[in-house]
């Protein structure tokens, strides 16, 4: 019960975080995508967010009005086009979750490494478990969906 109710505060957060930024659940997803992975190609940002590249064409464009990411040439391959996130984006969301960053880190520092080190763990498993079901829970809808037809 407790985690449920953290997961749904987390959603409420969430939303609040979003309405602030202007733009919807799905583009601040990639916009986490961006920041956690660095400027990456609109293809490879659809595919870490499972959206197809029609879709993240319309993030893209949404989050550039928003001044939260741009498109840039890849330095490294002047023919290619990459995404990154601004340096406004990191200002906005910094007033947004910078207190729960720092709230965190004081609940944190007070834990054994011992304890520390058992979160990490059960997060990282929590994390591997739920992306792998996710891909069952959305295969599960394919066939609902085929069975509708």
């Amino acid at each position: 019960m407790a985690i449920r109710a953290q997961q749904n505060a987390v959603d409420v957060m969430d939303e609040a975080a979003v309405a602030y930024l202007g733009i919807n659940r799905t583009d601040a997803r990639c916009l986490d995508i961006l920041d956690q992975r660095g400027p990456m190609t609109a293809g490879e940002l659809a595919s870490a967010a499972g959206l197809s590249t029609g879709a993240i064409t319309a993030v893209l464009d949404r989050m550039e009005r928003a001044e939260l990411a741009r498109r840039v040439r890849d330095p490294e391959d002047r023919r290619k086009v990459v995404a990154e996130i601004t340096d406004e984006a990191r200002r906005r969301s910094w007033e947004i979750y910078g207190p729960i960053a720092e709230q965190g880190f004081a609940e944190l520092s007070q834990l054994t490494d011992r304890e520390l080190r058992f979160f990490r763990d059960l997060m990282n498993r929590a994390t591997a478990f739920l992306s792998e079901y996710a891909a069952r829970v959305r295969e599960m809808a394919a066939s609902r969906e085929a069975g509708d037809r």
